[in-house]
């Protein structure tokens, strides 16, 4: 087993094989401005576990090429239909993301919105819960992938 792992492994890197974001450029310097709460805190720690795919720092404001501040953030739940019975049927969670990009002389304002219908399960209230947070999850990683997208495009007219 351990030969067949070495011989791939030999392959992959022979033929020039390298992780995507194996990169040669100087990590950009961001530091984001928000108001303190759970939402913005879990946002921000979900931006510092991928600092390395999203090819940026989170550093201070002296050091900063580029400032993200954070408007808008917030996860809404509604119920959207019911059964016969009037109990939930399909609840429905509503996530925004509004935020500049700045420097010392641009700056863009940015309003990302998704939403995601789910099955309300009315027997088991810690199963929607687990739900619900799988799909914040999901809305960060969509915000992640944005952010980055935006700050490339941004950074790259600067």
């Amino acid at each position: 087993m351990k030969l067949y792992l070495s011989l791939l492994l030999i392959i992959l890197f022979s033929c020039g094989y390298s992780p995507v974001n194996e990169s040669n450029d100087e990590l950009l310097k961001i530091h984001f401005s928000f108001k303190n709460n759970p939402l913005n805190q879990s946002l921000l720690a979900e931006i510092r576990k991928n600092t390395p795919f999203l090819n940026l720092e989170v550093s201070s404001s002296n050091d900063a090429d580029l400032e993200v501040e954070i408007v808008n953030h917030r996860i809404g739940k509604f119920l959207n239909v019911t059964d016969k019975n009037f109990f939930p049927a399909v609840g429905t969670l509503d996530y925004q993301f509004d935020f500049y990009l700045k420097t010392n002389s641009k700056s863009e304002f940015i309003e990302f919105f998704v939403n995601e219908d789910f099955a309300y399960d009315t027997d088991s209230i810690l199963s929607n819960e687990q739900k619900i947070e799988e799909i914040k999850m999901n809305f960060f990683q969509q915000a992640l992938i944005e952010l980055s997208f935006r700050i490339s495009n941004f950074s790259s007219n600067l």
